[in-house]
């Protein structure tokens, strides 16, 4: 009798029986093909884009999937070892024996991760319309309308994770033709304005491109952006700031002298008058302005953190404080600016953002400070990926023997003292020529339009179209 139901009994697993919806074998499948991958480190990191931590229902494999992660966003290569050292890391035990594979690899792991995260999927479809069926047969007070409002969303929401979005050309050319309506009738703006008539008349900060503001040392690179950035904070448009150069305070710091024309060394030291003091604590406390807490230099780490402060506060415009000191897997430095900047350029289109770019030129070895496009530091790359260069350049930095170069317009009679150049060397969406004469207060770091120039004679030499006045 017990030989006749033997086929009728289930035998004991710790593992449930695979369904349409979940299968923890081919969980563990994944996991054993990564382990075993010497491309793990890439694969994980293409795989989180889409797969996420609950599409895997084991607890195990969810806890291996979540320390491989954590080694990408260390750094470090995915494998035994690495997990093993997360997991010991964190106080947890780890058991290696389930993910050991003498042959390598259960399958494609392309294709294993792609299942999953489509059971992933249907599982929380699932999950939503339990919701709205409860809703429907106990929530008396929901509209007819409301239901469907509710059903089309969740549908709407599952269609963008399932397939790519396409749009044909006549759409595309119904859109081209809206959006010129709206912009011609100021409806609408092409970017977001940055409060310097060279960018802005240029389109100001574009959504969905790569913009990188290069300088030498000490010529105001850093102080300039946030002068942009607090430019737009004040419009109302969120503005993130990831620095690897500065602590947050400094940068706070600097963004009270720019706003209030406070001397930042004064706030430093607490030696403020009280009219100072009153301006420093008129500051707007709610400027949309955010920082970055982590200060990783990792590029991978960066880029999450920019999706997060995009998910999470709607930012539009990102500041990157500077190229130079990030880093990336790539062996060596030339091909590591290369990827960090080709990374940014499709994040900038992904999300439809901004995204500003610090980078230092090279030391020059002749006589010339000013700068030039080909002095962007380590790799040609940076002029490929940006959208657009601007160049800043402040002579009075050199010595007075140097003076403004002959570009567009002869400058090289204005007085250099308390000012710097603004140039455009590139700019995809159409004229690159061009550059601004600013005013810049070193004590609150704060750049300005002037409303005029001075000359070595003293004689105003040219008026700009629109005086800006500075707020202090």
């Amino acid at each position: 009798m017990k030989n006749k139901l033997k086929k009728y009994i289930q035998p004991a697993s710790e593992e449930p029986v695979p369904t349409l919806l979940q299968d923890q074998q081919l969980e563990r499948g994944l996991l054993c093909s990564l382990l075993n991958d010497t491309g793990a480190f890439a694969r994980v990191r293409a795989f989180r884009q889409f797969l996420r931590e609950e599409d895997f229902t084991g607890e195990d494999n969810r806890a291996t999937w979540q320390l491989m992660l954590a080694c990408v966003d260390e750094g470090q290569e995915v494998n035994m070892l690495n997990v093993y050292a997360q997991s010991a890391s964190r106080g947890r035990q780890w058991d290696m024996s389930r993910y050991i594979q003498l042959n390598g690899s259960e399958g494609d792991s392309n294709t294993m991760a792609v299942t999953l995260a489509s059971m992933g999927i249907k599982r929380r479809l699932c999950e939503d319309l339990k919701t709205i069926v409860m809703d429907i047969e106990y929530n008396t007070e929901l509209s007819p309308e409301q239901l469907l409002s509710d059903v089309e969303k969740m549908l709407d929401a599952t269609s963008r994770t399932v397939k790519p979005k396409t749009l044909r050309w006549q759409s595309v050319f119904s859109l081209i033709l809206s959006d010129y309506e709206k912009i011609a009738t100021g409806q609408v703006i092409t970017g977001n304005k940055c409060g310097f008539s060279l960018i802005d008349g240029k389109g100001g900060f574009e959504l969905g491109e790569l913009m990188v503001i290069g300088a030498r040392t000490s010529n105001g690179k850093t102080a300039f952006t946030l002068n942009c950035a607090v430019n737009i904070a004040q419009a109302g448009v969120p503005v993130g700031i990831f620095s690897l150069e500065m602590t947050n305070k400094q940068l706070g710091t600097r963004i009270i002298s720019i706003i209030t024309g406070v001397d930042s060394s004064q706030v430093k030291q607490g030696q403020l008058e009280p009219a100072d003091v009153d301006r420093m604590t008129s500051v707007d406390d709610k400027l949309p302005i955010y920082f970055d807490d982590v200060r990783s230099s990792d590029i991978d780490v960066i880029i999450n953190n920019i999706k997060g402060m995009v998910l999470t506060h709607g930012v539009q415009v990102v500041v990157l404080d500077y190229l130079q000191l990030m880093r990336s897997r790539e062996r060596d430095r030339f091909h590591q600016v290369g990827s960090i900047c080709h990374r940014l350029e499709a994040l900038s289109k992904q999300l439809e953002i901004t995204i500003v770019l610090i980078s230092q030129l090279r030391r020059n070895v002749d006589k010339d400070p000013c700068p030039r496009l080909e002095e962007l530091k380590e790799s040609g790359d940076i002029a490929d990926a940006a959208d657009s260069i601007y160049l800043l350049y402040r002579p009075e930095q050199h010595g007075e023997y140097f003076r403004y170069p002959q570009l567009s317009k002869d400058w090289s009679n204005v007085d250099i003292h308390g000012t710097a150049m603004l140039m455009c060397v590139k700019n995809r969406q159409g004229e690159k020529a061009g550059e601004e004469i600013l005013g810049f207060e070193a004590k609150c770091t704060r750049f300005y339009e002037p409303a005029y120039l001075k000359s070595y004679s003293g004689v105003e030499q040219s008026k700009t179209d629109v005086e800006k006045k500075l707020p202090f």
